[in-house]
């Protein structure tokens, strides 16, 4: 939002205004939260520019989302040190986000469940923070499988400093019932939460934008257990449809940036990729080979607004060349002259376009109603009562995957003659529905690569192939979660070991639950 830094920076002067040192502020206990000491909306607001990427040097969103997802699942890749397509195992990576997550993200979202639970004043709030904290656990359980959730973030408030593993099973079951109780309870006469809300604090009716986003998280948490409980994925997703998901792109949820805030309020990807760190041009990261002969050969209009040559700006669709996965430049086998496409220089493939998607002020896209679109398509091709077909909602799935790229920047805007032309080249086939479908999630999802990659591993869709690295993790194999801390076995040992022993080894290859295809 426009003013995200001054949201943050009026947070800290309400938490910490009203310090003279007289009698009755020597007496107060300073535990108890009285009016005008605190406004819980701002937990709120910590717990999404939190989830949103705002840790220290960005460590979850460079580690997680950008070196390991998107890189494995052959969006980006890299000849240099972001090992992630080549599925080097570095544990400090792999880590980042449960790190984060707890400190940063579910600490501030339990401190406001607990302020509010029994307060009449923020009877919505405290709904809309269920939500939120359904939204911070979905992609932790989703990177990791079995975590800390029932007693996670209640080191304050209960002492526990040592909270159980909770299978990802029952996690599901429980963030489903959350999202479901949430949105009932909800009341659109009631209190809201005002700016203070850095995804819906500024829509006309912020209440009833919250229903349809617990609606459509729940539909894809529904889809997500396709594999591993297929009875309850139809009859989640059967739900949400019936609540009311998103119904346009003007209910996507996203959080809009402020460039002036430094590190505590600029998009992450962008500060990572083209902002302070500067990946796509320093010849860091390249757009993929796999994502960019996805795009060419099927003539979608998107090409030129995903990427540029890197050495010349050229946006030009015909001239753009995707650097393959899995290659370096150290002059042996894998290094990047053995590409047969290769253009002379590495800085001659293609990377993101800086002024579509990489401004400091630029919206992280939490969940959009492109996706939501074809989970339905998904859903509808497997027979559940979602209404309108497969072939409906694929192409109004596409078709908003396409427009929705407007709301990162104009110039992105894709005429909507090109999307009918697109479409009726492309007719949806039932026959190869499911692969259609996951590859367009697949494009959908750009940038948000947690989601990327949780989609692909439960789908299989697009059919990527893996490369095999020497000294690779796996064995050529794509990983299929993200690792525990090592300092989860020595500071929560029983626990710890109870989570190994039911869902498997540590690695890169232990599957979590959902991921049974």
């Amino acid at each position: 939002m426009k003013n995200l830094s001054y949201i943050i920076l009026t947070a800290v002067l309400l938490v910490f205004s009203g310090c003279t040192a007289d009698f009755e502020d020597i007496n107060t206990d300073k535990n108890r939260v009285t009016e005008g000491s605190y406004v819980p909306v701002y937990s709120l607001s910590r717990a999404q520019l939190e989830y949103s990427g705002n840790s220290d040097f960005s460590y979850d969103t460079w580690r997680v989302n950008i070196i390991y997802s998107a890189m494995m699942t052959q969006q980006l890749a890299n000849a240099s040190w972001y090992a992630g397509d080549k599925y080097i195992q570095n544990d400090a990576w792999a880590n980042a986000t449960f790190d984060v997550a707890y400190n940063d993200q579910v600490k501030y979202i339990v401190d406001l469940l607990k302020l509010t639970e029994s307060d009449p004043l923020y009877a919505n709030l405290h709904q809309i923070a269920r939500i939120n904290r359904v939204m911070i656990f979905h992609r932790l359980t989703d990177l990791y499988g079995d975590i800390p959730y029932f007693e996670a973030g209640l080191a304050f408030h209960e002492k526990n400093y040592t909270p159980k593993y909770d299978s990802q099973q029952d996690i599901y079951m429980d963030m489903l019932n959350e999202l479901d109780e949430a949105a009932q309870a909800l009341d659109p006469a009631g209190d809201v939460p005002g700016s203070g809300d850095l995804i819906y604090g500024n829509a006309s009716d912020p209440i009833i934008q919250w229903r349809k986003f617990a609606y459509s998280m729940m539909l894809r948490l529904a889809m997500r257990m396709t594999e591993a409980d297929p009875g309850a994925a139809q009859q989640w997703a059967e739900r949400a449809v019936a609540g009311g998901v998103f119904e346009s792109n003007a209910d996507n949820a996203f959080i809009n940036h402020d460039a002036n805030g430094g590190r505590v309020t600029v998009n992450r990807n962008s500060n990572i990729l083209s902002g302070e760190w500067n990946a796509t041009n320093t010849g860091e990261v390249f757009l993929s080979k796999t994502f960019v002969d996805y795009l060419a050969d099927n003539n979608d209009p998107r090409l030129g607004v995903f990427s540029r040559v890197l050495s010349s700006g050229d946006t030009d669709p015909a001239n753009q060349i995707g650097l393959p996965n899995g290659l370096d430049q150290n002059g042996g086998e894998f290094d990047i002259s053995t590409d047969p496409n290769f253009p002379g220089d590495i800085t001659n493939y293609s990377t993101i376009r800086e002024d579509v998607f990489l401004s400091l002020s630029g919206p992280t896209f939490v969940l959009n109603y492109a996706q939501v679109e074809l989970l339905l398509a998904e859903a509808a091709q497997k027979g559940y009562s979602v209404g309108g077909t497969a072939a409906e909602h694929y192409d109004a799935g596409v078709t908003a995957a396409m427009e929705f790229l407007a709301q990162y920047n104009a110039i992105a805007t894709i005429p909507a003659a090109d999307i009918t032309t697109y479409l009726a080249a492309h007719p949806y086939d039932a026959a190869n529905g499911e692969a259609m479908i996951g590859a367009q999630y697949w494009v959908a999802s750009f940038l948000d690569w947690y989601e990327v990659w949780s989609n692909w591993r439960r789908t299989g869709y697009p059919a990527l192939i893996p490369v095999d690295y020497p000294s690779n993790a796996t064995g050529g194999v794509i990983p299929r979660r993200m690792l525990y801390p090592s300092h989860e076995a020595s500071n929560n040992p029983t626990n710890f070991a109870e989570a190994i022993e039911r869902q498997g080894p540590n690695t890169f290859l232990t599957k979590v639950w959902w991921d049974a295809r």
